[in-house]
């Protein structure tokens, strides 16, 4: 099955803080819910309308909301109100993958693994990344994150012939597999899915799933 994934990671310190905000956003969009914290892994999982929120791991909180939430646009409104970056991730059928930096409402920096996967204009040259400006911005060294910055051409993508390349030699996946997510955010200081970290669910369900993620596209 593709994967498809939209998830934010927002430099704070302060779980219950992103949450109270990520509320606000959801009553300027005519949607009051109540979270359910103290929701961990030996708990069902809810439904895929959840937005999920971790509790902070090493100066990070990540928020996994349904996949139809642009991930960037939610970043700019959350750092945008809470003074702070935040990384925004998406992985769409297993193989393309972005990555963008925001900084207090925002963008910095913007990055696609395969820009010619939809066609031409689809990712223009503002999509390159740059690695030593997201480095710097998060507060690390710039050899760590540089490798994940590397586009692909389709016919690189396609050829049966090579390996797909790594950024590093011990990351788990490699670069055309969107999962690599997950090995740049670990570089960053970020942590996907802690084992045993506590979550918050804020149960949006469909309707406030679409009325927030229209609202995203729209501002």
């Amino acid at each position: 099955m593709s994967v498809l994934l939209s998830a934010v990671a927002v430099r704070s310190e302060d779980a219950e803080e992103v949450v109270d905000v990520l509320l606000s956003l959801l009553r300027g969009v005519g949607h009051r819910v109540e979270p359910v914290t103290g929701f961990g892994p030996a708990q069902p999982h809810g439904d895929p309308w959840d937005v999920l929120v971790e509790q902070p791991v090493g100066g990070w909180v990540t928020l996994v909301p349904h996949y139809v939430v642009p991930s960037d646009s939610l970043a700019v409104e959350l750092t945008r109100r809470l003074g702070t970056c935040a990384s925004a991730i998406s992985i769409y059928e297993d193989v393309l993958w972005t990555h963008q930096l925001v900084d207090r409402g925002a963008e910095l920096d913007r990055f696609v693994n395969l820009p010619g996967y939809f066609g031409p204009g689809e990712y223009d040259d503002t999509w390159a990344g740059d690695a030593p400006l997201v480095a710097a911005t998060v507060g690390v060294g710039p050899a760590e994150l540089a490798p994940y910055f590397r586009q692909v051409s389709d016919n690189r993508a396609r050829t049966r012939w090579l390996r797909p390349p790594k950024a590093h030699a011990s990351d788990g996946h490699h670069l055309l597999d969107g999962w690599v997510v997950t090995d740049l955010w670990r570089r960053m200081g970020i942590t996907w899915a802690e084992p045993g970290a506590t979550t918050t669910r804020v149960p949006l369900g469909e309707a406030g799933t679409t009325a927030l993620s229209e609202w995203l596209r729209a501002v």
